[in-house]
């Protein structure tokens, strides 16, 4: 009965280790900056496709490279794009999830989704090294299995599809409650005070 919730938090905190973040005594990025990104990934090679019998219907099941142009006002994710994604998806019921690894320029990163009636709404996360920071992402667009990703955007400058950089190491020791600032647990990356019980556990050994 709870390994649902245990999946979803694990997932959360994958999310911050891919990022490079580090909340544990206080820590934190030095660095959130907004930045987004649009792109379309029409050129579809390698595409394999067979179907399943689930519990609500049959399944589709497909695997493919998808590749195009991202194009940013940030040099971390203008330029060619390239997506391996697997996807399973119901037709009777328009429901599905998609997954997998996108690349563009030096940025690496991981994606899921989910596909309601070819309409994709997720997450993105991943590294870059020009500087080194991490992505934290809203992903949303239009997607074919057999045709692609269209109207694709990462982040979105409003609060409900944003997207961020983050970079550096923030950790003065001093503001472990995370009061109040930019360093702090309530600072730039929102109401995060609970994740001070996970920084218990770095002092065991």
């Amino acid at each position: 009965m709870h390994r649902k919730p245990l999946a979803a938090l694990a997932a959360a905190l994958s999310v911050f280790v891919v990022a490079g973040l580090a909340f544990a005594h206080g820590g934190g990025p030095s660095s959130v900056q907004a930045t987004s990104a649009t792109f379309d990934a029409g050129t579809v090679s390698e595409l394999k496709t067979d179907t399943c019998t689930g519990a609500d219907g049959t399944y589709t099941r497909t695997r493919a490279t998808y590749t195009g142009t991202a194009t940013s006002k940030d040099a971390r994710l203008n330029g060619p794009m390239t997506l391996r994604a697997t996807t399973v998806y119901n037709g009777d019921t328009k429901l599905g999830v998609v997954g997998g690894h996108f690349r563009v320029g030096d940025t690496r990163g991981v994606f899921q989704a989910v596909d309601t009636d070819g309409t994709l709404a997720g997450f993105a996360n991943g590294k870059s090294k020009s500087p080194r920071s991490g992505l934290l992402a809203n992903l949303s667009a239009t997607f074919d299995p057999a045709t692609g990703f269209a109207d694709a955007q990462l982040g979105g400058g409003s609060a409900p599809d944003t997207a961020v950089f983050v970079s550096g190491h923030c950790n003065d020791g001093h503001d472990e409650t995370g009061a109040s600032g930019p360093s702090g647990a309530t600072g730039a990356t929102g109401h995060h005070h609970k994740h001070h019980k996970h920084g218990k556990r770095s002092h065991r050994h």
